[in-house]
């Protein structure tokens, strides 16, 4: 049963946790600010104090609003990361917005943009390494759990062998518990301390905090009444589904009318509003500032040339798959010569329908900048699996599995599986599996800082160009 010790240990790191992302947002704050007031006479001490009270009370909205994660026992670098990206972003939202209507604007907006950027860096290091700490406090035997699995089958040896007994996660394994004869067993049967009638008895004597119960399909019935008695035991009880005979893979659960437990293939992190809201307002900001600056230029200089080294249009429209299959029309600088088999056939090497400026232009990407437009108008994002002609949707389609799920997501400019090998003309299926594979991963594990990461491969790669794009 859980003790007054554990309840303690777990207050103490999610207060040991948010002490420390406080601290780092005053230091923080409190040197932006003498290093921003000192060039405008000095700081007023008063109007500072009013200031720190504001940026607490922001972040302090936002870190309840998300919570703290780092108590749980099992939890990796790239979830406490996107917490503390959504925590992060949500406080300047928020202080931003108070400071906006008292009028008073503490920093410039790089100033702020600075403060909030290091904000996250500090945040995330301090948070990840607090982790290590714990892990390794928990490796030693510190803050551990008392733990038993219910059932001996390859479910309960699976959950044994990849969770229990990572001594970092601090469980303290206690045994196995079934009904069925030892020689079905799937587990070291000296690890098995009796039958399912065994284990109230077990809990007590044992101070068990946590139940897994980890049965095969059409034994978990039994499983019912332990489950109530440790409902009212205070012991927690969590349930591994035994679906794996059939899927083989990651998947998220979620709920029907707060009742009823669905399963669903893959995580979506961009099926979440707050997630959806980051990722479009970074679409329109930096899509509508491009349009207002860069392109015009980009325009000036293309333009001429693309309508002087070839007759037709300056702009090239080709009709694509975009988000759940629905088409739309792309917009790209056009690159070839006018010809009947645009719609129907890929680039190829030294493909004689692309003019001279056409080449340059697709070496460096430049004849995909058009697409900020598809971008503000909401048809495609800045980062996404790239939208494929109509005729490519539906020949590989047939092709290959799980190739309309990369129509779950906006279409991009750039995506992960450009910037890792996969652009160009696709000569073999075997390369088109790979692009399929890297965009159902984007689709999986999307974050904001991965589109930041593709973002900057994708500048990389067009200042040196690549050997695959022409």
């Amino acid at each position: 049963m859980r003790t007054k010790k554990q309840q303690q240990h777990t207050s103490i790191i999610k207060m040991l946790v948010a002490t420390g992302d406080f601290l780092w947002i005053n230091i923080l704050f409190s040197a932006l600010t003498y290093l921003y007031r000192e060039q405008f006479g000095g700081i007023d001490l008063e109007q500072f104090k009013y200031d720190l009270v504001i940026i607490n009370m922001s972040y302090a909205i936002s870190l309840f609003n998300f919570g703290i994660i780092l108590d749980k026992r099992i939890v990796f670098s790239e979830k406490i990361i996107a917490l503390v990206t959504r925590t992060v972003m949500f406080f300047a939202v928020i202080a931003l917005a108070s400071f906006t209507v008292l009028n008073n604007y503490v920093f410039s907006t790089v100033n702020w943009f600075v403060f909030i950027s290091l904000s996250f860096v500090f945040i995330s290091i301090w948070r990840i390494t607090f982790r290590y700490i714990l892990k390794s406090y928990r490796s030693k035997g510190g803050n551990s759990r008392n733990i038993i699995i219910l059932g001996a089958g390859r479910v309960a040896n699976q959950v044994y062998n990849t969770n229990i007994t990572n001594l970092v996660y601090g469980y303290k394994f206690m045994g196995f518990f079934d009904d069925r004869d030892p020689s079905d067993y799937k587990v070291n049967p000296e690890l098995v301390k009796g039958n399912l009638s065994d284990v109230e008895k077990f809990v007590i004597e044992n101070q068990i905090d946590e139940i897994i119960c980890a049965l095969p399909a059409g034994d978990d019935r039994k499983a019912v009444p332990i489950m109530k008695y440790a409902e009212n035991n205070l012991v927690r009880f969590m349930i591994v589904p035994d679906f794996m005979r059939f899927i083989n893979r990651s998947v998220s659960l979620s709920f029907l009318d707060n009742s009823i437990p669905i399963v669903s293939l893959r995580e979506e992190p961009l099926r979440r509003t707050s997630n959806l809201v980051i990722k479009r307002a970074f679409d329109i900001i930096v899509s509508l500032l491009f349009l207002v600056t860069i392109f015009p230029i980009l325009f000036i200089i293309l333009a001429p040339i693309i309508k002087h080294t070839s007759k037709g249009p300056i702009f090239f429209k080709q009709k694509r798959t975009g988000e759940n299959g629905i088409e739309f029309n792309c917009l790209k600088f056009r690159t070839m010569k006018v010809n009947k088999d645009a719609d129907e056939v890929q680039a190829t090497k030294h493909d004689d329908r692309v003019t001279p400026i056409g080449a340059f232009m697709r070496k460096t990407n430049l004849d995909e900048m058009p697409q900020f437009l598809n971008v503000l108008i909401g048809d495609m994002s800045i980062v996404g699996p790239r939208p494929h002609m109509l005729k490519h949707t539906k020949m590989y389609s047939q092709l290959i599995d799980k190739y309309m799920v990369r129509h779950f997501a906006k279409p991009g400019i750039t995506g992960w599986a450009q910037v890792t090998g996969y652009r160009g003309e696709t000569k073999e299926l075997s390369e088109m599996e790979g692009r399929v594979k890297q965009d159902v991963w984007y689709i999986e594990n999307w974050t904001f800082w991965l589109d930041i990461k593709i973002i900057f491969k994708t500048l990389k790669n067009m200042i040196k160009g690549e050997d695959n794009a022409y």
